[in-house]
């Protein structure tokens, strides 16, 4: 299902965003419903400024330089000009459920001419002119990839790209979709309400990682019967509150009687791993950091654990970097 909601954005193209778009730091970039498709079926959305903010996430982004070494870091700088660890500030990927639909949206601090210079480098490249009713300047969707040789042959290895402001990009596989991309960065035709999402956010102060999916309008990229059988909806958050690592994924099942069963095979799972583990206490803490509760047809499952505790269990060393980036990072 990932794989069709990432849309098929080609290779080269993410290379060339990725040598580019991962420049300095930038504004946060929280969820913005208008930026998800307005029938959207499926999304995830991450927040790599709240990661960066985050306790597990700066220390993980030390400990990584630290390895790195800094005339290793410097190097990287001179020679490409940008920090590898100040990343994007805000990937939004949404799909209306349309096998191959799929429209992302990067929210970043890059040069855009710099961005383009790369671009324009890679084989098949041209522009086209995208134009709306209220644009001042023009905007232009950018293609790279493998040309189709005949009307038969799909143009599965095209990407198309579109810097549509300062600080906001789309990537699409089709120019029609980049072009709806465009409009949902103007401000037409976003999602007006995502509830689902509303309240799970509210399970982490800093989600980094937010995910939905309604399995009954994703019929045509879920291949797995029994997932479909069972499974009506799904969202889930990962991120941080107050020191405390937050993993959080509540599923709406296709009947309370299916409910009944994940919430007993769940259980059921959790009570075979406690028994073969009882002599792992590092093991035996984070089975015992999963809550498991249910409702009516709706099945959560939560895991919250101390950050520290993470790190310890993760690697010792990380303890040694357990330390707020602050300006530090913003200066590489």
């Amino acid at each position: 299902m990932y794989n069709t909601l990432i849309f098929k954005v080609k290779t080269k193209l993410l290379v060339l965003l990725a040598m580019t778009l991962l420049s300095s730091e930038g504004q946060a970039s929280k969820l913005d419903k208008g930026n998800l498709q307005k029938n959207t079926k499926g999304l995830i959305h991450l927040d790599f400024e709240a990661f960066r903010k985050s306790k597990l996430g700066s220390t993980i982004i030390n400990w990584t330089q630290a390895k790195e070494g800094k005339e290793s870091i410097d190097s990287m700088l001179e020679e490409i000009g940008f920090n590898p660890f100040t990343a994007l500030n805000g990937v939004a990927i949404s799909t209306n459920g349309e096998k191959d639909n799929g429209i992302l949206i990067l929210k970043h601090s890059a040069d855009t001419k710099r961005v383009l210079s790369y671009i324009k480098l890679a084989d098949g490249y041209y522009a086209t002119k995208y134009t709306t009713n209220s644009q001042n300047t023009p905007i232009y969707i950018h293609s790279v990839g493998k040309k189709r040789e005949s009307r038969e042959e799909k143009q599965d290895d095209r990407g198309y790209i579109s810097f549509v402001d300062k600080n906001t990009a789309v990537i699409a596989p089709s120019r029609k979709l980049a072009g709806a991309g465009i409009n949902l960065v103007k401000g037409k035709g976003g999602a007006k309400s995502l509830p689902q999402i509303s309240k799970i956010l509210k399970k982490a102060k800093l989600p980094i990682l937010v995910g939905y999916a309604d399995i009954d309008g994703l019929e045509e990229v879920i291949e797995d019967s029994n997932i479909k059988d069972m499974v009506r909806e799904a969202v889930m958050v990962l991120g941080e509150s107050d020191g405390r690592f937050v993993l959080s994924l509540q599923v709406v099942a296709q009947s309370v009687e299916t409910a009944e069963n994940l919430y007993d095979m769940v259980n059921g799972l959790i009570g075979i791993a406690s028994l073969s583990q009882k002599d792992n206490p590092e093991i035996m803490d984070m089975i015992k950091a999963v809550k498991v509760t249910r409702k009516q047809s709706s099945v959560s499952a939560d895991f919250v654990m101390s950050v520290d505790k993470i790190l310890e269990y993760a690697d010792p060393e990380l303890k040694e970097f357990d330390i707020n980036l602050g300006s530090d990072l913003n200066k590489k």
